[in-house]
């Protein structure tokens, strides 16, 4: 019994690293496009001498790190999608043959 104990802890503290590692990469991957962005609109703008570009590159930043964000999510939850989806099939097919036997027991009287 002991050792179960051991094994579920274990298992808390792997997600809550892999939480951890999520909130991170979910951290970087929003602040890295929109810097790079603004600093390449900054660039543009001194070079070309325009007011507007590091706008524009903002607004492309903010976009491709909430594309970015979105991946990751998306694929980190993954597993928990496909078990959702197999618990709620269980409940469809136990609803049918409840419904079934219901139709099935009206027939009758």
């Amino acid at each position: 019994m002991k050792d179960n104990g051991k094994k579920k802890a274990s298992s808390d503290i792997n997600e809550v690293a892999k939480g951890l590692s999520m909130v991170l990469q979910i951290g970087i991957n929003m602040i890295v496009p929109v810097a790079l962005c603004l600093f390449i609109g900054y660039k543009l703008d001194r070079w070309l001498d325009t007011n507007y570009l590091m706008i524009i590159f903002l607004f492309l930043g903010f976009a491709a790190g909430i594309r970015s964000v979105y991946v990751i999510t998306k694929s980190f939850y993954a597993k928990d999608l496909e078990k959702e989806k197999e618990a709620q099939k269980y409940f469809d097919e136990l609803y049918a043959e409840h419904e079934k036997n219901a139709s099935d027991d009206t027939d009758r009287h």
